[in-house]
């Protein structure tokens, strides 16, 4: 029960994937919390495109001016 109670009181948290910028501005514009990303010299996914050192700067940069967390 106590679980139950704790539980009825987190915020869900929308978590989107973004394989390039393109992917990353839309998920932050139909409002994703949080996004997971991957560079072009690490990640799990091989399909996505990933992004660059200078990309995954700006990523970030324009997630956090957002609010959303990386």
């Amino acid at each position: 029960m106590k679980r139950e109670k704790e539980m009825s009181h987190r915020k869900l948290e929308l978590l989107a994937p973004a394989g390039d910028m393109e992917r990353l501005i839309s998920a932050v514009r139909y409002g994703a919390d949080a996004v997971y990303l991957a560079g072009k010299s690490f990640g799990m996914r091989a399909a996505p495109q990933n992004f660059g050192a200078q990309e995954l700067n700006q990523a970030v940069g324009f997630c956090h001016e957002n609010g959303v967390k990386v």
